[in-house]
């Protein structure tokens, strides 16, 4: 059984005595009751039920009620776009909407993101610290190496959850001092070097006491790992072109063992395989939305009669000029990727055909009857690794020791070496070879905003983008709230 099985409704009901911030103010802490190590914190129970109520944030279901906000928000990893997930995505090249106007013309300001569900996650990281803060209190008679996996546990998350703010927002007001932690008075957003550096500490410290992988452990498989804190410290590091730092813990990834899967498309179904460096993972109580936010309003079947399901909402699809760039008899879109299907009059629909606006990107090809499905949602990849890897050779060293990571997954789609590029050229096919392998997995927004492609590419569709909206802006109601003291980003 997976985390999230086990643990899901105690950390639920945990919440709602652990969780620390009101409704009304999302910068001041309020204390609903008193956990401290003598009442709670008892045994290693307590500490995986502590521990879960934070996990709770990366959910693929649609969302909880933050029992301490008495509100409820999106879950980070659900497909809709409101999500930590897509909500980046929608801004790309890659991923195409006909709702949420505000996102795909970017004409989104502070008042667009009142009670925002991923600014709101700030709140975990004050129960982060918490939590830790707890953990290394408590006399409980639990095996220092046991409490020092829940403690890195905590901590991976934390950094994890920062860098999801920081990647939308830039450095923001975290509580990090569990000395400071129920102060009324609200402080300033942390200078970025600082914040960085937090994230950074957070991640390095965790790595030594977590478990390698979970991979081969059904009962466990969604915890945090070794793997998936350095996939998180690999995206800080390339988000701040550290491209030795990069390569560095990149290395350290291929070096634990993680393998390519001979096929594609297997990626995507087999639970845990040896590709996956962690996933979010979904069962009954809390399914994956993805397929039906894919699958058109009229679908019945891929038009080669291998998928069959009812209808979805074609909520997200992928734009005919994304779908271009793939090569002809490229398996990453010819077995995840469909640009026909069969209607529910049992008509034939292709490119080209009225309310047909792009490719349908189901990446997860075996499906459930209903609506919500089982399958996991994948986060982090060995692929990727091995594209920032390229990445950041390329970057310091030029393109030809970087070919060897980006051709494993060339032969693997069935299409040719790249081979005898310049250093430009390589930045350029590696920023396309990113969207091609990791489509719709989280990480296209990053990867245009790190090579100045964001705003261009967005012009290029006819958006009025303009530079500082590669930052989200802080919610009007945090500044209100902040009554002067938290600066909103640039541009806003």
């Amino acid at each position: 059984m997976k985390i999230r099985k086990i643990f899901m409704l105690p950390a639920l009901l945990l919440a709602g005595v652990v969780l620390y911030v009101s409704c009304s103010n999302v910068l001041e802490p309020q204390v609903y009751d008193s956990l401290t190590p003598q009442n709670f914190f008892q045994s290693e129970a307590d500490f995986n039920h502590a521990v879960t109520a934070i996990y709770n944030a990366f959910i693929t279901d649609w969302g909880t009620t933050d029992q301490g906000a008495d509100q409820w928000y999106c879950s980070q990893y659900n497909a809709d776009p409101k999500s930590y997930l897509t909500r980046g995505e929608i801004l790309t090249d890659e991923v195409g909407t006909s709702f949420y106007v505000d996102f795909t013309q970017y004409t989104w300001g502070p008042a667009s993101l009142q009670n925002d569900a991923i600014y709101a996650k700030i709140r975990y990281v004050a129960r982060a610290t918490d939590t830790i803060e707890k953990i290394q209190q408590s006399d409980a008679d639990v095996p220092d190496n046991i409490k020092n996996r829940y403690i890195a546990e905590t901590k991976a998350l934390r950094g994890w959850l920062m860098y999801a703010l920081y990647d939308f927002f830039g450095p923001v007001n975290v509580k990090l001092d569990p000395e400071t932690l129920y102060d009324v008075d609200i402080t300033p957003r942390l200078p970025q070097a600082e914040y960085v550096a937090a994230i950074e500490k957070d991640l390095i410290d965790a790595i030594p006491d977590l478990e390698d992988k979970y991979n081969d452990d059904g009962e466990n498989w969604g915890r945090m790992s070794k793997g998936s804190a350095r996939m998180v410290l690999l995206r800080l590091y390339m988000h701040e072109k550290e491209w030795a730092k990069a390569e560095a813990v990149g290395q350290e990834i291929i070096q634990m063992g993680y393998s390519l899967l001979p096929n594609y498309a297997d990626v995507f179904i087999n639970e845990g395989n040896n590709e996956v460096i962690y996933a979010v993972p979904s069962d009954p109580s809390s399914p994956n939305w993805y397929m039906m936010e894919v699958l058109p309003p009229n679908f019945q079947s891929t038009s080669d009669g291998s998928i069959t399901h009812d209808p979805g909402w074609y909520v997200l699809y992928m734009p005919w000029e994304f779908y271009d760039k793939y090569e002809a008899g490229d398996l990453r879109a010819a077995t995840t990727i469909f640009d026909s299907y069969i209607n529910t009059g049992d008509v034939l629909v292709e490119r080209g055909s009225s309310r047909f606006s792009g490719a349908i990107p189901l990446k997860y090809t075996v499906l459930e009857a209903g609506q919500g499905q089982n399958f996991d949602q994948v986060v982090f990849r060995y692929a990727e690794a091995l594209l920032s890897v390229a990445e950041a050779i390329n970057e310091q060293r030029g393109p030809g020791e970087a070919e060897q990571y980006v051709n494993q997954l060339r032969s693997r789609a069935g299409v040719s070496d790249v081979a005898g590029l310049g250093k430009d050229e390589m930045r350029d096919f590696l920023l396309d070879e990113r969207g091609r392998e990791l489509y719709l997995e989280g990480s296209r927004r990053e990867d245009l905003i790190r090579h100045d492609k964001l705003i261009e590419y967005a012009q290029l569709r006819g958006i009025n983008a303009q530079p500082h909206h590669v930052l989200f802006p802080i919610p009007s109601d945090v500044i209100i709230q902040g009554g002067g003291t938290i600066e909103q980003n640039p541009g806003y």
